[in-house]
């Protein structure tokens, strides 16, 4: 069997732990050697448990010796990467790009903005610290890798800076690199595959290949399970859903029902975060916002005689105040705009499958829904790059030329595609060994409000944990909005 290097950091996932405990158990259980290279040492904000008394003293607890003891038992070799590595050879002009690309990235997540402009000094320092950490977690995993020569190396997702620095200094070397990731498909799972789990192209040109000896049953099977799921009220696989109204159920969402006389098309927004910066393969449309493209396209059905419904994206209450404000101002116009447009905002319950499942039309800029209106056999637009534009049956609306009547007539679509892109995903999937409970005593993801405030005792600069608080506040501020009919 194989030497595998997997690299690690604390928070490289939502369920960091167990995605990468789960990893290494099924690579040992295949007689793969180990090697771990923890390169945490190189962490800018800290993403890790609260003290252990912080959490006793709220009525919790760390199971911090756990991993360690995991390690050992599966005999694998655990190497702490530190600072005192010279950079091999500097970074190429092209290298030191994507670095970039990634640190940008990481930053509009972290900042929950559609913008870094204008940069405020908090936003260059973490730049510049980032940049400081890519590069010498670079010449770290570089000294790391020449010294052991794995045949191939496990990097956490890919996007961000760290995981960046390890992907290039992985190929700087030739060796082959795979990704590990949270599941994207099954509930309680790791994806492990090929190809970067946010790299659209290369993933949908690689998925005929990969299911070349599944049979369009199983394909049939895998896309049916996977929507009965995601459709589910309190579904594993989207948080979401337990806030909504209970749907119609598969049998009703797969049907042929309609919102009332009139054909009803619904636009259903998405964030824009990390994506703005994630390279040209997402930077494809000539939309100044999602809301300029829903605007033309509004127009243009209204000529066709439809009636309309705006679904805003739940996750809209996790963003800074700014970006929430000015989404309600864009939104506030297109009522202006369109007196007609019944908009169901980010707090509303109504189950988006079921708005989905009784529209004509369905525009759904990149947001998953428009895969899952896809698989109900519903004509989807999208007006920005998504990650299965390439292989469903959906439109493409990037411009405004692309914004006609012809363009925007419905068809009679082929759900093989969208079926063929969920099998893929399903198919690169493993379930997880270890869950939330093994590492600590409350859920890292849906932590009560007191655990939350405990995050504030990880040490980090001061400027991160009025962050952290300002996250919060601007989250409850969110939630407390209350729209008010015309």
């Amino acid at each position: 069997m194989s030497t595998i290097a997997v690299v690690y950091y604390h928070g490289a996932t939502l369920k960091s732990r167990s995605v990468v405990t789960s990893v290494i158990a099924d690579l040992r259980d295949e007689g793969h050697t180990v090697h771990f290279l923890d390169i945490s040492g190189f962490t800018t904000i800290s993403q890790d448990f609260p003290p252990q008394w912080i959490a006793r003293m709220l009525g919790h607890r760390v199971f911090r010796k756990r991993f360690d003891s995991f390690l050992q038992e599966r005999d694998v070799t655990h190497h702490y990467l530190g600072e005192n590595r010279t950079l091999p050879r500097p970074l190429t002009p092209g290298q030191q790009q994507e670095c970039h690309v990634a640190i940008e990235s990481e930053l509009l997540t972290y900042f929950r903005r559609e913008s870094l402009t204008p940069s405020h000094w908090f936003v260059n320092s973490l730049r510049g610290e980032l940049t400081r950490q890519t590069t010498a977690s670079y010449a770290a995993i570089v000294g790391a890798l020449t010294e052991l020569s794995p045949d191939s190396v496990l990097i956490p997702n890919g996007r961000t800076s760290r995981q960046k620095a390890a992907r290039l200094a992985a190929e700087s070397l030739g060796i082959v690199t795979r990704f590990y990731e949270n599941g994207r498909a099954r509930k309680d799972s790791y994806y492990l595959g090929n190809t970067q789990p946010h790299d659209r192209l290369a993933s949908q040109a690689e998925i005929e290949n990969f299911l070349a000896k599944v049979s369009s049953r199983e394909i049939s099977s895998l896309a049916s399970a996977w929507i009965e799921e995601r459709t589910s009220v309190g579904s594993g696989t989207n948080s979401f859903s337990s806030r909504w109204a209970a749907p119609s159920g598969l049998s009703g969402l797969l049907g042929d029902e309609k919102q009332g006389t009139k054909p009803h098309a619904v636009f259903f927004t998405s964030s824009a975060d990390e994506f703005l910066a994630f390279g040209p393969m997402w930077q494809i449309d000539s939309w100044s916002s999602q809301f300029e493209a829903f605007d033309m396209a509004m127009t243009t059905l209204e000529k066709m005689g439809a009636s309309m419904t705006l679904r805003v994206h739940p996750n809209l209450t996790g963003k800074s105040r700014k970006y929430f404000l000015k989404t309600v101002k864009a939104i506030r116009s297109l009522e202006q705009r369109h007196p007609g447009l019944e908009v169901l905002w980010h707090t509303s319950s109504a189950n988006s499958y079921d708005l989905a499942a009784k529209a004509d039309w369905v525009i759904a800029e990149r947001s998953t829904i428009g895969l899952e209106a896809n698989l109900m056999g519903k004509p989807v637009w999208v007006n920005q790059a998504s990650q299965w534009d390439q292989i469903a049956d959906v439109r493409q609306m990037l411009k405004p030329e692309d914004v006609t009547e012809s363009h925007l007539t419905p068809w009679e679509v082929d759900p093989g595609g969208a079926q063929r892109f969920v099998a893929y995903w399903m198919l690169q999937e493993r379930p997880l060994r270890h869950h939330w409970d093994t590492w600590s005593s409350w859920d890292p993801e849906n932590p009560p409000l007191r655990m939350r405030i405990a995050n504030l005792a990880v040490k980090n600069s001061w400027r991160h944990r009025l962050h952290l608080l300002a996250v919060e506040r601007d989250r409850w501020l969110n939630a407390l909005f209350r729209f008010k009919h015309r």
